[in-house]
């Protein structure tokens, strides 16, 4: 359970709690959120999902941007392997930091 989930089951046990203090604190709560304790829970959820999928999006990301390196080192190693096959190792870090460039760069494109 993460914080989110603790918190909502503790905001949801206090709003059915027969004492009169908890009573009380989910009433100032909800004031002070100007939204009742359903609105809020639900609220937690949602950023907690939100969360999750902007986490298991960022997890992919540097294996695409190695893996886009490591095409375009290819591609001009091969071309650089059939027009100046001495420079072979030029081309193919070249390549890889041009594939690696672009593919960083390529989120900030407008």
């Amino acid at each position: 359970m993460d914080g989110n989930e603790v918190l909502s089951l503790v905001l949801v046990k206090m709003a059915t709690s027969p004492v009169k203090a908890d009573r009380d604190a989910i009433a100032r709560i909800e004031r002070e959120c100007q939204a009742d304790i359903t609105k809020i829970t639900t609220s937690l959820e949602n950023s907690r999902i939100i969360a999750e999928a902007l986490n298991s999006h960022e997890q992919g990301k540097g294996l695409k941007i190695l893996a886009t390196g490591l095409f375009w080192s290819g591609v001009i190693g091969i071309a650089t392997l059939f027009i100046r096959p001495s420079y072979i190792w030029c081309g193919v870090s070249l390549g890889f930091v041009s594939g690696l460039a672009g593919r960083v760069v390529e989120p900030f494109k407008s």
